[in-house]
C-alpha cells in the first residue's frame, strides 16, 4: 500500500500546481541530499493520506487549499 501511495503522490507532485508547490517548498535547501526527493515523497504521501481520511470523515470534498504553503 506505501508504494502505491508513494506513485500517487509522485503523480500529484506533477499534475496539481498547489500540491506541486507544496512539495518543492518541502525541498527547498535540501536539494543535494541523497534520496531526499523520494523521502518528501513519502511524506507527501502521508500528507494525502490524513486529508484523504479527514475528508471521509467528515464527508466534504476535496479542496486543493488544504495543501497550503
Amino acid at each position: 500500500m506505501r508504494y502505491a501511495l508513494v506513485q500517487a503522490a509522485q503523480i500529484a507532485s506533477y499534475s496539481d500546481a498547489k500540491i506541486r508547490s507544496y512539495f518543492t517548498n518541502m525541498l527547498k535547501g535540501r536539494e543535494l541530499e541523497r534520496g531526499i526527493k523520494l523521502k518528501m515523497r513519502v511524506k507527501l504521501a502521508a500528507k494525502m493520506l490524513i486529508v484523504a481520511w479527514t475528508l471521509m470523515k467528515r464527508n466534504e470534498p476535496y479542496d486543493s487549499d488544504h495543501f497550503r504553503t
